[in-house]
């Protein structure tokens, strides 16, 4: 392994580590170690040959992964995005040769999934150098996959955002419309999918702590999960966005003259905005404290996806002893969701107050310290109006909800797993089970 990919992927190890057990001198080693795996890149960076192998584009994926994990403040993830702006250049310098490989396609698709929500969380255009190799490999390669054609989605979002910052979109009933277009596009995705991508909904009127308004979700893995939770979002997003322009027109209108057409898309965009909310939540328990074992078999991760339904006999459940392990990772999906709904001005009180709850388990019994800052944040209503004041700095919220993921998928791809936590070492690295 090139020295550039193992001192990075050993520093985020150790990050995760020092969250894992609230060690500072671990994370003084971790920061140590990030900054030689930095040196180390950099130098691949500047060699012709270095710079377009496999292991230089993950060393800066996992360097991206490094700021996530390690990202406490509510300051924007500068570092991350310097990051992905490099990364950008290397998959340009690639060009289509990365794409005739399994490993350098699945590499490409999750980079530019991380590149398209920089440039939405930025308000820019997708380079086009990006959107003409991501065309030539879904024309190509890769056909009707699901996870391609949502991408493609997001690259009409991310148009948007650019378009309505840069003026080229100003008119009300413009943007409005073009609102409506791309939630029209994203609800066609969602009832076109197969049905590994579909989800079950379960009833229960017990557990109000750990399930909100009696039902929750099992998804085939928390990748799907997550996919399902960015269009939510993303929703969310566009429901505002097509409101705020509603009352912007209704301000300027002569009293009488409002169109009874705005007040039906008024009531039709909070009803999506409300069962947008109640989905994310009910995606929650599969991740969290659910305790009773149930398998699932995905074949898109060759490796069985635990998730813990509810089970009145959950007390006489054990597990050597000791409660099932819960992943990082599912953490790192819920926690932007969670705060995007519970920092909604017209959020009710009930669904903020169980999602604190949530963060704060997320935080405490996964070791992820933005939970904590995202439930004291809420708790105190701290800046809540000024991130959806503006409108389109509250996508920012939905970066860390793809980075993390996308990151360990490609771990997996190349057969490397990075542990988070182990009693013997920061981080272990070993074959994947096929």
């Amino acid at each position: 392994m090139d020295e550039h990919l193992s001192a990075i992927i050993y520093a985020v190890g150790l990050a995760s580590f020092a969250n894992e057990y609230q060690s500072q001198d671990v994370f003084k080693q971790a920061r140590r170690q990030y900054v030689y795996a930095l040196q180390l890149t950099n130098t691949a960076l500047r060699s012709s040959t270095e710079a377009t192998k496999d292991s230089t584009l993950l060393a800066v994926m996992l360097l991206s992964l490094y700021e996530t994990i390690t990202s406490t403040t509510q300051e924007p993830l500068t570092s991350w995005t310097d990051h992905i702006k490099g990364a950008t250049v290397l998959v340009t310098l690639r060009g289509r040769q990365q794409l005739r490989s399994s490993l350098g396609l699945h590499m490409f698709k999750q980079m530019t999934d991380n590149i398209i929500v920089s440039c939405i969380q930025r308000e820019v255009y997708v380079p086009k150098e990006i959107t003409n190799l991501r065309n030539y490999a879904f024309k190509n390669i890769v056909g009707s996959s699901p996870s391609w054609r949502f991408s493609d989605v997001t690259v009409q979002f991310a148009s948007f955002c650019a378009s309505v910052k840069d003026g080229s979109l100003s008119d009300v009933d413009a943007i409005i419309a073009a609102a409506m277009k791309i939630d029209s596009d994203m609800i066609a995705w969602s009832t076109s999918l197969p049905s590994t991508w579909e989800y079950e909904t379960i009833f229960m009127d017990t557990e109000p702590v750990l399930v909100y308004e009696g039902h929750y979700h099992l998804y085939g893995n928390h990748r799907i999960s997550q996919m399902w939770n960015s269009l939510r979002m993303a929703r969310i997003f566009l429901g505002r966005i097509i409101s705020g322009q509603i009352l912007q027109r209704i301000s300027s209108v002569p009293l009488g003259q409002f169109s009874p057409d705005y007040t039906t898309l008024l009531q039709l965009s909070a009803s999506t905005i409300s069962k947008m909310s109640s989905e994310i939540c009910a995606s929650v328990p599969q991740f969290t404290e659910c305790p009773a074992p149930f398998l699932i078999e995905s074949s898109e991760w060759k490796l069985p996806a635990y998730s813990w339904l509810l089970s009145k006999e959950r007390e006489s459940i054990e597990f050597d002893g000791q409660a099932p392990p819960i992943g990082a990772a599912g953490g790192y999906f819920l926690l932007w969701p969670l705060f995007i709904v519970g920092g909604l001005p017209d959020s009710p009180d009930s669904i903020r107050l169980w999602i604190v709850n949530r963060l704060k388990f997320i935080g405490s019994s996964m070791r992820i310290p933005q939970a904590i800052l995202a439930a004291e944040i809420l708790e105190r209503k701290e800046d809540i109006e000024d991130w959806y004041a503006s409108g389109f700095k509250v996508i920012k919220c939905i970066l860390l909800t793809i980075v993390a993921g996308s990151i360990c998928a490609t771990c997996f791809e190349l057969q490397v797993l990075i542990r988070p936590s182990s009693s013997l070492t920061a981080a272990i690295i070993f074959p994947m089970a096929m």
